[in-house]
């Protein structure tokens, strides 16, 4: 899967890092794993973040999609 061409590996760079701390104050329960991995899909100008994480359906700043409601 990693081998991919619909699939890159990014390095974290200043611009994911403030990106990621703007997620993490803006959004209490947010864990900083989840807020580099969002910030990663927002500059990169992901389509959607595909997660089983309900709570990460409340990030405004990009369209998540939950699993266990697309699997139904």
């Amino acid at each position: 899967m990693i081998n991919s061409d619909s699939i890159s590996l990014v390095d974290l760079n200043i611009s994911i890092s403030e990106k990621s701390a703007k997620l993490r104050g803006g959004y209490s329960f947010l864990k900083t794993p989840d807020a580099i991995q969002l910030a990663t899909a927002i500059e990169f100008n992901a389509n959607y973040f595909i997660t089983n994480d309900k709570r990460l359906k409340d990030i405004a700043e990009l369209k998540v999609l939950v699993l266990d409601e697309l699997i139904q």
